[in-house]
C-alpha cells in the first residue's frame, strides 16, 4: 500500500531515494557487456530478470565493492547473501560439510 509521505515526495526525489539511477546505469552496463547473450531472449527479459534480481537481492553476487557499497538495498543484500553462506559457522564453530547452504 502507498504510504502517504511516498506520494508527498517530488519524483525525482523518490527516485533518487530509492537509487533508480543507480540501478539503470547497472542495468544498461551489464546489458551492454552481455548483448551477444541477450539477444537469444531478448532486451525487455533482460530488464525483468535484473529487477527481480534487485528485489531477491542477488544482484550483488560476483560483483565488485563499489557496487556493493553504492546502495543502502545493495549493502543489505550483501549481508543477507554472506549471513546465508556462513551461518553455520557461529552456531557450530566451523562451516558444515553441506555445501547446499551457500
Amino acid at each position: 500500500m502507498l504510504s502517504p509521505e511516498r506520494l508527498a515526495l517530488p519524483d525525482y526525489e523518490y527516485l533518487a531515494q530509492r537509487h533508480v539511477l543507480t540501478y539503470m546505469e547497472d542495468a544498461v552496463c551489464q546489458l551492454l557487456e552481455n548483448k551477444e547473450d541477450i539477444s537469444q531472449y531478448g532486451i525487455a527479459r533482460f530488464f525483468t530478470e535484473y529487477f527481480n534480481s534487485v528485489c531477491q537481492g542477488t544482484h550483488i553476487l560476483f560483483r565488485e565493492f563499489s557496487f556493493i557499497q553504492a546502495t543502502p538495498h545493495n549493502r543489505a543484500s550483501f549481508l543477507r547473501a554472506f549471513w546465508r553462506c556462513f551461518r553455520t559457522v557461529g552456531k557450530n564453530g566451523a562451516a558444515a560439510n553441506d555445501s547446499s547452504s551457500c
